[in-house]
């Protein structure tokens, strides 16, 4: 019978000693790989962590360099909040200023109605064509022999060239069935219009049409000056900004329509708030900046192990020295102000900003201009701060090279680990043939004994 185990022929342990031996040997080749896979996986996802604060405080500034981004308006509109005359939006580029606005008139679109017998009784026996049309908008639908009310208002709303018309119908106290059709379509001039092809389609469908609503345009008054939209939007009318009316305005006591004011301002508060997200992404980077970056302190001459999983590493210096060195560096942007810090924003001795709003509401009421021109646009500080960090984002960028590094790290010790393993496989073998030979030794010293002391015995 074979040995399966080493020693089983000699009764010593064997088994145990090599499992040690090999123990050893395991931890002499691997452990120095270990700490290095550990320490790079650590390292890479500390980077991973620097790209998303890279990332979220980048987004921030996107946002901040758009035309427009510090161009925040207030807007105040005289008038009952509970059921609104118009609503006021301001585009990039809007200016402060007050208008008095007149809703004369709303938009409506054209509509008809036609009484039918039934909606489910046969209306037509061939086929044909129906077209509609407003304004220069039309489409037709094809009407087949057999179809009834309810079939036709099918195939007119699912039409897929139907342009926003809508067809209805609505059963009658006596039993009949009323074909309500709205065009959709508003505009002076841009009444519907419904045609058939057939003399059948021209007396049992459009004849029975007409038409209770006209179609027309909405009509205001800004500061006496009447203005005209075919929708209930007004749309640049005043540069840079959408009027949108949603009813006519009140009347005073005389029966005369009411003026509703309009005051454009600066948003302060949304200015103050978009300087905020700056100040708060910036420190945010920073902070984490200097986490990375911490080195290890030294407490009674002992090294503590409190350190950062970036500590030494020139990449976090660069950037904070970068972020640093740009907001303090004077700005060409402004003929007023040269840095951030002239506007009510501080810096500590930690590099930590911060706002104070009184010293800054002062600064936009006065220089509104100049705070965007110094943040804002594209050669203003929030796009140089963008430039300058996607470097590091970027598709191949450095901190994409880092990592590409240190991958390739990864792979080269996951080789060296499987080396190891086959050098370690080899030792075990060398070991078991060695101890093997050992206890086969032992096995014959101990039969020879035996045999001397059977000899021994028999003599005697």
């Amino acid at each position: 019978m074979a040995i399966t185990s080493a020693g089983a022929g000699s009764g010593i342990d064997l088994e145990s000693v090599i499992t040690a031996s090999v123990a050893a040997r395991k931890a002499q080749l691997q452990q120095p790989i270990t700490i290095k896979q550990n320490s790079t996986n650590i390292t890479l996802s500390r980077i991973g962590q620097l790209k998303s604060s890279l990332s979220a405080f980048t987004d921030i500034l996107d946002t901040l360099s758009k035309p427009g981004a510090f161009n925040k308006r207030a807007i105040n509109i005289t008038q009952n909040k509970d059921d609104p005359v118009l609503a006021v939006e301001s585009k990039s580029g809007t200016s402060n200023g007050q208008y008095n606005i007149t809703v004369n008139k709303l938009a409506t679109t054209s509509r008809q109605e036609g009484i039918f017998d039934s909606s489910t009784a046969v209306l037509v026996t061939q086929d044909g064509q129906l077209t509609f049309k407003a304004g220069d908008k039309e489409f037709t639908v094809d009407v087949k022999a057999g179809d009834t009310l309810q079939t036709i208002r099918k195939r007119i709303n699912n039409d897929g060239d139907n342009f926003g018309l809508s067809a209805n119908i609505v059963n009658t106290a006596d039993g009949k069935a009323k074909l309500v059709i709205d065009s959709g379509v508003s505009g002076d001039g841009k009444d519907l219009v419904i045609s058939g092809s057939t003399t059948e389609l021209q007396n049992e469908f459009t004849n029975k049409m007409a038409e209770t609503q006209q179609a027309s345009s909405a009509k205001i008054l800004v500061d006496g000056n009447e203005l005209n939209s075919d929708t209930n939007v007004f749309d640049d009318v005043i540069q840079d900004l959408k009027i949108t009316v949603l009813r006519v305005s009140d009347t005073d006591s005389n029966g005369d329509l009411k003026s509703n004011k309009v005051d454009i301002t600066t948003d302060k508060t949304s200015v103050q708030e978009t300087v905020q997200k700056f100040i708060d992404g910036y420190n945010a980077l920073q902070s984490k900046l200097t986490s990375l970056g911490k080195r290890n302190s030294i407490v009674g001459g002992v090294r503590q192990d409190d350190g950062g999983a970036l500590a030494g590493d020139s990449t976090t210096r660069a950037i904070s020295n970068f972020m640093s060195n740009l907001i303090t560096t004077p700005s060409d942007t402004s003929t007023i102000y040269s840095t951030i810090f002239e506007m009510g924003i501080k810096m500590d001795n930690k590099g930590q900003l911060s706002l104070d709003k009184e010293k800054f509401g002062e600064v936009v009421d006065k220089n509104f201009d100049q705070v965007a021109g110094l943040f804002g646009g594209e050669n203003g500080l929030a796009a140089k701060l963008t430039t300058g960090l996607k470097e590091y984002t970027k598709t191949g960028g450095l901190l994409a090279q880092r990592t590409d590094t240190l991958n390739a790290d990864l792979r080269s010790l996951s080789q060296k680990q499987a080396t190891t393993n086959e050098q370690l496989v080899k030792y075990e073998a060398a070991l078991r043939a060695q101890y093997g030979s050992l206890d086969a030794l032992l096995v014959k010293m101990n039969n020879s004994a035996a045999a001397l002391s059977a000899l021994q015995i028999s003599s005697d």
